[in-house]
């Protein structure tokens, strides 16, 4: 959004004598307590007030700090999963300058004069640089700071805050943040965590901010708060960054690990592992902004089905309570009759009812008058309503208090409700509207409450469907630390159109680098082309209130021919990407069928999804091991290839699951330059065989999108079919591309049991290796050809493809197979 430039300032000359002095920054420790879990300082800042930094040994690799002035303060925490943590080893060294704090994987040095806490791998060479080290030199002009060392001070407002600065090395690149839409590496940006509806998915706001991050100087910072964030990456000092909290009270974890997937793993261990989410989730999901009526509802299925589409769930938005303000939480019976019925149709065909709800609700409805009565709604300091006002669902809405335990029952009590009747899972939008100027019931302000607010909110409505169905599921706009133990979210409102597709891959792939292992997208994009807006706008700066009426008039004339105006290939190139993330809904104000896109785009369409359904088994599988790793389905390359300096910025590719890497193609262009790492790598669709390690130019025509798999995977397929569970996993299909020295798998199915696959290559004899599997098992294997093969002793037939080898047997037992290789 356009901000109001301050040219005055700009103008002015640089006053080095008026640059101010951090008086409050840490100057020294002057003494010490041995803890058992760690030590306390006692410090003084700069104009000799009194300190206290507390350092506490939580794994060998893992330290919390926390400063405050005065004494340190004791604070439940929503974000982490344990209140404590066993005992680890570690010894306190007092040197003349300095104490050293050892466990087995780090040394944490504390310099007396002047304050510095500076970070070591145990083992480093004398000359080492700290892996972590606050900054206490940045100058701007003689004893001035141009980014002052660690401290607290007051705000221009009187409100406490604090300061960190952390120093940097040379080509230092960090990622994370959480779902921020701006390049991956975040090194010379400016980030502020505080939730807030985006509108778009270009800009630097989010809808989920992760206070977590990682560097590539090998460790993660997890900021344990819950206030506001500033975070300057390098954008005012290219030798530090820097973070301010709105709070007294700093309190950090720093966890050491050179490789970014072991830091994922220990921050999943603090603030909680992802559930893998019920198989079906990953199956399509159609939505519209809206379907108005039970009839179009019908009629959107009919169709789907009889062209052949698979899908699973379908979403209603608020139109399924009627007219706006929202929500009543209450079915609208002219547009919806017999809802109930409706749903057990659509069971009928294999489709799941998802429905669009918040947490805001309206005054028109009974449930307003219900939670005004029992105190269920945040209230401000005076007792009266903090109202949220949202653009799109009304104003005055009453936001639930989710720290009053029975304001959070009598909410999930409205939408089990709904869930007796037959839905399936709710669409948790919103939440990012949380009121500041409040109270909540557990005596937390609205600073305090606003980001955390949508973690609380998407917690009450998962643990209602997973107590209702075994497992939970949500599907959710905003988040925060700990928003992935509530799987899953969604990307929010983005245009229809290329530059609004790449933001939305970045936004999943800094998600996924802040520890969320599943997340979607709108496929299609969620609003109308930005080129729709063009006449929408009025022409002088501001509207007079009278004339506003015919502002909305013409705004809605042309948003009625937007809707008519469907670009195909920013659908196809979307759903294509859709495909190929770990949760695929198509969602907008325009339709988002298929086939509203033209017989090509239908066509292609088609292709895709089934292919979508072929891939359950590797999907459902690499969401278990997600869930177990903490490591995300849609990744980075640097995650794999964190030595490869070539992967440190790419984020216009990514790695889905252990096996593939895919290259959406984001502009009208049918060609584009793709970064293989190293290693060898099968394109999907011509099974050709490509070096890694280099650039390379591909031709993809609107119907391919250019995707390779691994050299040594082993990808489990199954049949094609309508909805998830439609067929058993019969034939199941096990594709080996360029087979390795050895490859292994366990392939995960929900409640049915493991598959074991394993296979060894040596000399000129492939031997595989697989458990008792539904029905029959087909092997296919590319990049190298078989000869003969023999299944436990016995020949078995070989059938050539152009590109490989095919065989097909009864899996219903263990098999050991073993093939010759021919040149």
């Amino acid at each position: 959004m356009n901000q109001t430039i301050d040219w005055k300032t700009i103008t002015t000359s640089l006053d080095y004598l008026a640059i101010p002095l951090p008086a409050t920054s840490l100057k020294r420790w002057v003494s010490f307590d041995r803890l058992d879990t760690g030590v306390r300082f006692h410090c003084l800042n700069g104009v000799g007030d009194p300190v206290v930094l507390q350092v506490d040994v939580v794994t060998s690799n893992v330290v919390r700090v926390r400063m405050r002035a005065g004494e340190i303060e004791a604070r439940d925490s929503d974000l982490l999963v344990a209140p404590a943590w066993p005992a680890v080893p570690f010894e306190v060294i007092e040197r003349t300058s300095d104490v050293v704090v050892r466990t087995e994987r780090v040394e944490a040095v504390f310099q007396r004069y002047p304050w510095q806490m500076s970070v070591y791998a145990v083992g480093h060479e004398e000359e080492d640089a700290p892996f972590f080290s606050q900054r206490i030199d940045d100058r701007a002009y003689g004893a001035a700071y141009e980014v002052a060392p660690v401290g607290a001070y007051r705000t221009s407002d009187g409100h406490l805050a604090v300061h960190e600065a952390i120093a940097v090395q040379p080509g230092e690149a960090f990622y994370g943040f959480g779902e921020q839409f701006t390049p991956l590496n975040k090194w010379g940006q400016t980030l502020t965590s505080w939730a807030i509806d985006c509108g778009n998915v270009t800009s630097a706001r989010s809808y989920k901010n992760i206070p977590f991050f990682m560097s590539s100087a090998g460790y993660g910072l997890f900021i344990h708060a819950t206030a506001p964030i500033v975070y300057r990456i390098g954008s005012e000092s290219n030798l530090t960054y820097s973070f301010d909290i709105l709070d007294d009270q700093l309190d950090y974890f720093l966890i050491y690990e050179p490789d970014f997937k072991h830091i994922l793993g220990r921050y999943a261990d603090l603030t909680g592992h992802a559930p893998a989410p019920p198989k079906w989730s990953f199956g399509f999901w159609i939505s519209r902004c809206m379907y108005e009526t039970r009839a179009e509802v019908e009629a959107v299925v009919r169709e789907m089905r009889a062209r052949d589409f698979p899908c699973d769930v379908l979403s209603l938005d608020p139109s399924w309570m009627g007219d706006a303000p929202w929500c009543t939480y209450e079915w609208d019976a002219g547009r919806f009759p017999e809802p109930a019925e409706m749903m057990a149709w659509l069971r009928a065909q294999g489709i799941r009812t998802c429905v669009w709800v918040t947490p805001y609700v309206a005054p028109k409805a009974t449930a307003f008058r219900e939670g005004m009565e029992h105190g269920y709604f945040v209230r401000k300091a005076d007792g009266s309503l903090s109202p949220v006002v949202e653009a799109f669902a009304g104003v005055d809405l009453g936001a639930v208090d989710f720290t009053n335990p029975n304001a959070r029952a009598w909410f999930q009590q409205q939408l089990e409700r709904l869930l007796d009747m037959g839905v399936a899972v709710f669409k948790t939008d919103f939440g990012e509207q949380a009121p500041v100027d409040a109270v909540y019931y557990d005596g937390r302000t609205g600073v305090e409450m606003h980001n955390l607010y949508p973690l609380l909110y998407n917690a009450a409505v998962f643990e209602l469907t997973e107590r209702k169905f075994g497992r939970g599921l949500t599907w959710g706009r905003s988040g925060y630390a700990g928003s992935q133990r509530y799987p899953v979210q969604w990307g929010g409102d983005s245009y229809a159109s290329f530059d609004q597709m790449v933001g939305q891959l970045r936004g999943l792939l800094s998600y996924g680098m802040s520890g969320v292992p599943y997340c979607s997208h709108d496929i299609g994009g969620f609003d109308y082309p930005p080129a729709a807006f063009d006449d929408a706008v009025p022409e002088q700066e501001s509207q007079p209130a009278s004339d506003i009426r015919t502002w909305w008039d013409r705004y809605g004339e042309c948003m009625a021919l937007a809707r008519e105006s469907r670009d195909a290939e920013v659908y196809l190139r979307w759903l294509q990407f859709g495909v190929f993330s770990s949760h695929t809904r198509a969602h907008g104000k325009q339709p988002r069928e298929p086939w509203e896109y033209g017989l090509e785009a239908e066509a292609i369409a088609r292709r895709y999804l089934n292919l979508r359904y072929r891939l359950l088994p590797y999907l459902y599988t690499e969401a278990v091991k997600s869930s177990r790793s903490g490591l995300p389905m849609v990744r980075p390359l640097v995650l794999d290839y964190q030595d490869d300096p070539n992967t440190a910025n790419l984020d216009l590719e990514y790695l889905f699951g252990d096996s593939f890497l895919v290259a959406p193609v984001m502009t009208r262009h049918t060609r584009r330059k793709v970064y293989l790492p190293a290693g060898h790598w099968i394109d999907f669709d011509s099974k050709k065989l490509f070096q890694g390690g280099r650039w390379i130019e591909v031709e993809a025509p609107l119907e391919k999108l250019p995707v390779w798999v691994k050299a040594g995977a082993i990808l489990p397929l199954g049949p094609e079919m309508a909805y998830v569970g439609q067929k058993p996993l019969d034939p199941l299909t096990l594709e080996i591309y360029a087979p390795a020295a050895s490859g292994e798998l366990i392939i995960f199915d929900e409640d049915a049991p493991e598959i074991p696959v394993r296979y060894e290559y040596r000399g000129n004899e492939l031997t595989v290796e697989v458990g008792p599997a539904p029905g029959e098992i087909e092997i296919l294997v590319y990049a190298v050809k078989i000869g003969a093969a023999r299944l436990d002793g016995h020949d078995v037939g070989v059938r050539q493809l152009p590109a490989g080898s095919r065989l097909r047997f009864d899996g219903r037992r263990s098999h050991r197979l073993i093939m010759e290789l021919v040149d």
